[in-house]
């Protein structure tokens, strides 16, 4: 089964409770505006990779290090099949290593699990809904008000009930990574409004420049 995939990283620490795995699809038609992730949007076999291929990555990390794998993109609903087979392999994992499941869509929940039924079914939680930029800010792990945060099974209450409730004003700082890659650099987490300008402007007074940024056309 292939899988078309932007990246992989570990450890990621803004994406979920303690320090996980990070999975990024590649591919999203939904587009939002102000999207930080517009170089996940593109499709194109460049990006194909063996779901086996994925997995053995995941192996490759020690167990020990790792709390959880957190699936975001690009828009994984629009693989359903390549991620209820991705997640099927992570879910046996789970059982061995006690990984919890957490993916982000820009769908609302209810239509997320009628695309992907046998995905939803594996999934210990979801971030759900568009991202609006309008309402930028949203509670933990959410880019803006509108999105949901939903435990999914008792393991997903137990790592990240206790931020679904919360609402925008709770006033969650950002949690930020940087991954570097050759000459590129990746911002890994959910920023708040203004944050990105603000990473651009102190890497800028260390003398770091970008030649272009994901957060605009």
């Amino acid at each position: 089964m292939i899988i078309d995939v932007a990246r992989l990283h570990h450890p990621v620490t803004a994406l979920g409770p303690g320090t996980r795995l990070g999975i990024w699809t590649q591919g999203c038609t939904l587009a939002c505006p102000g999207c930080l992730s517009r170089d996940t949007w593109e499709s194109g076999p460049e990006y194909a990779v063996d779901v086996r291929t994925v997995l053995d990555w995941c192996d490759a990390r020690p167990p020990a290090e790792v709390d959880g794998v957190s699936i975001s993109g690009g828009e994984p609903s629009q693989q359903p099949h390549a991620l209820a087979e991705l997640l099927k392999g992570l879910a046996e994992r789970r059982e061995r290593h006690g990984w919890d499941l957490l993916c982000w869509t820009g769908l609302e929940e209810e239509l997320f699990a009628n695309r992907c039924p046998d995905a939803y079914a594996l999934l210990d939680g979801l971030v759900t809904g568009p991202y609006v930029a309008a309402r930028a800010g949203g509670g933990r792990w959410r880019g803006s008000a509108n999105q949901r945060l939903v435990p999914l099974t008792g393991l997903g209450q137990e790592r990240y009930g206790q931020w679904a409730e919360d609402e925008p004003q709770d006033g969650h700082p950002a949690e930020l990574q940087f991954q570097v890659e050759t000459d590129r650099m990746f911002l890994i987490g959910v920023p708040r409004p203004g944050d990105p300008a603000r990473v651009q402007r102190a890497l800028a007074a260390q003398g770091i420049t970008m030649d272009g940024v994901t957060w605009r056309p």
